[in-house]
């Protein structure tokens, strides 16, 4: 066998080994999508749940999804136009309903944090969930509630629960602890929860909001 024979057939079988590992890869990207994204559904279904205020807390899965409305100006929230919110009330009596409300910020160590965001009819934070985000793993993903309680200190807090200054993380002076070794990851949250209050506060939404306690 030549030298030039011997070459080509190290090219024919590296290439061949290529096509072969790229259509598997291929294939099994095919295979797994569809659960991928079923799951990544249930898991949202979950976390819509979870926001809401314990009044509200057994409302079923259906009814949550089928309670959607238009967000005005859905920018400030860091949204796209034609972005939809959700607006949840008591099936039996409507004396308790929330609205949910999906923010996006940039602010993150690694890029986008998303989140959702419950507001009861006292305009106060029913429930926060960090539903994706790429921050570094043992540092700023205990924004996550599965890895931490952090994102709880946001439950009952209204607009004016805190002063202007209070809606910051402790290095800032503000409200809310830090985590070791990560600041901008909950400054960014602290940022958007605090931006959804001042939005809830100001856009036309269909819930009806009344005086709050705090």
């Amino acid at each position: 066998m030549t030298l030039f024979q011997a070459m080509r057939r190290g090219a024919l079988a590296l290439g061949t080994f290529a096509l072969v590992t790229a259509g598997s890869v291929a294939l099994t990207r095919a295979l797994t999508a569809e659960r991928i994204a079923t799951h990544q559904l249930a898991y949202q279904h979950r976390q819509l749940q979870q926001v809401l205020p314990e009044t509200l807390a057994n409302t079923p899965v259906s009814h949550v999804l089928d309670s959607t409305f238009v967000l005005p100006n859905p920018q400030a929230l860091g949204l796209e136009s034609g972005r939809q919110g959700w607006w949840v009330s008591d099936q039996d009596s409507n004396k308790s309903s929330a609205v949910i409300l999906p923010v996006v910020t940039r602010e993150g160590y690694n890029g986008e944090i998303r989140l959702l965001i419950g507001i009861d009819q006292q305009q106060r934070i029913s429930g926060v969930r960090v539903t994706q985000h790429q921050e570094t793993p043992g540092l700023g993903d205990d924004i996550e509630r599965r890895r931490s309680d952090w994102i709880t200190r946001f439950n009952g807090l209204a607009l004016e629960s805190l002063p202007p200054g209070g809606w910051a993380v402790a290095k800032d002076g503000g409200h809310f602890d830090a985590f070791t070794g990560a600041t901008i990851t909950p400054r960014a949250v602290v940022n958007a929860v605090h931006k959804a209050l001042q939005y809830a506060a100001e856009a036309p939404l269909p819930i009806t909001f009344e005086e709050s306690d705090t």
